[in-house]
């Protein structure tokens, strides 16, 4: 007898992307394939390699079919973005309208560093090159990563990740492009980022989807105090101790001076210059930020830029849980389509079992979940009379 009934059909994780209609637009084998890809990515032990995601999920199929799902298997990536990004949003939006807290669009990006391959490799990763990483202050071999975030009150979803290509479309086209994707603010809402983003098309790409921006902005940037055209690191000499007012934001404490008015390309904006509470005027101490709603105060500005660090804990549960640092797939389209599948894992650990979670909670669950499957499939086979042999061979373990 052979085995009918195998975890894949009552799993919670096939469930969840029957949610997304992907059964209607995916083939069998495509949506099997989806499906055993989450079930291996959320298993312990997966370290971005194909072959955990065969092994961990118990698939039947061989390391190369799956190799050849992700590298030259048909099936339409766009559409599955679009099913999760419409999964973010209903589930964002419908938390700032319930809870009347803000809605903050968050961008930034990342490198997933490789080993930088011999001059004769015959297969390298596709499209790697040298970054500069912040994080580690020097040039890093690998893939930058533009990633947009939805976050309100906690809740913490992805919305866009895409390799960033030095001969391709700019970093900041591509910021203009997801913010064109998104849909018409509704509630209060802020686009978040670092300096390297904060600039008049990225604003006007907010502003016409109701959006204000707040973000980091480069000391040398110009302003006009009074009319005078003046760096911001140039001004701080004429800035005294009575100009400013301590503000808490979190456990930290700063000095600020709030400066409103233009800006090179940017008719009028808040600029929010600050110092830590023990390093007022010190060198290298200033940062500056800007926010184009000028009816926010001081205090509130600084806690909703502070909001921007879910990206921060995002990638590196991303890269420490679901290997976002480590695949090795090597074709631009299979790592593109890691990507997806990446986001689509994370989505299903934090709202695939009936309510938002963390990733750390939800990965936990999604865990136990999958084990209450297999010992379900186990025993309704036993029920069934299914040999023992049979589900030895399903489980691996035969």
């Amino acid at each position: 007898m052979s085995l009918k009934h195998s975890i894949s059909e009552t799993s919670a994780i096939r469930n969840f992307i029957i949610g997304f209609s992907f059964a209607l637009y995916f083939s069998k084998p495509v949506f099997r394939h989806i499906e055993e890809f989450i079930n291996g990515a959320v298993q312990a032990g997966y370290r971005g390699k194909v072959i955990d995601i065969v092994t961990l999920s118990q698939t039947l199929c061989h390391r190369t079919t799956y190799e050849k799902f992700l590298s030259k298997g048909v099936w339409n990536q766009e559409y599955a973005w679009r099913a999760i990004r419409k999964a973010s949003v209903a589930t964002a939006y419908q938390k700032a309208q319930q809870t009347k807290q803000p809605l903050f669009v968050i961008h930034d990006d990342t490198i997933s560093e490789k080993t930088k391959p011999s001059s004769k490799a015959k297969r390298p990763i596709a499209e790697a090159a040298f970054h500069h990483s912040h994080l580690d202050n020097k040039k890093v071999w690998g893939h930058q990563l533009l990633t947009t975030l939805l976050s309100c009150l906690g809740v913490v979803l992805p919305y866009f990740i895409e390799r960033y290509e030095r001969n391709g479309e700019s970093k900041i086209d591509k910021v203009c492009r997801v913010v064109t994707s998104l849909p018409v603010a509704t509630t209060p809402a802020y686009g978040l980022c670092d300096s390297w983003f904060t600039c008049q098309k990225v604003i006007e790409a907010h502003f016409q989807k109701g959006y204000h921006l707040i973000g980091a902005l480069k000391t040398n940037r110009i302003i006009y105090p009074q009319g005078f055209r003046i760096q911001i690191k140039e001004f701080e000499q004429y800035i005294q101790e009575n100009d400013v007012h301590l503000v808490t934001v979190g456990h930290s404490s700063y000095w600020v001076y709030r400066y409103e008015g233009a800006l090179n390309g940017i008719d009028n904006a808040v600029v929010i210059m600050c110092w830590p509470e023990d390093a007022f005027k010190k060198p290298h101490c200033l940062h500056a930020f800007l926010c184009t709603d000028t009816e926010l105060t001081t205090q509130i500005i600084l806690e909703y830029y502070s909001q921007r660090w879910p990206i921060e804990i995002f990638f590196r549960q991303a890269k420490g849980n679901l290997g976002l640092n480590k695949y090795q797939v090597r074709s631009a389209q299979a790592i593109d389509r890691m990507l997806l599948l990446n986001a689509l894992t994370y989505l299903y650990c934090a709202i695939g079992t009936g309510s938002y979670q963390p990733l750390g909670k939800g990965l936990k669950k999604v865990r136990s979940i999958i084990q209450r499957d297999k010992v379900a499939m186990i025993y309704k086979a036993a029920k069934d009379g299914v040999p023992i042999e049979d589900i030895f061979y399903k489980l691996k373990i035969a």
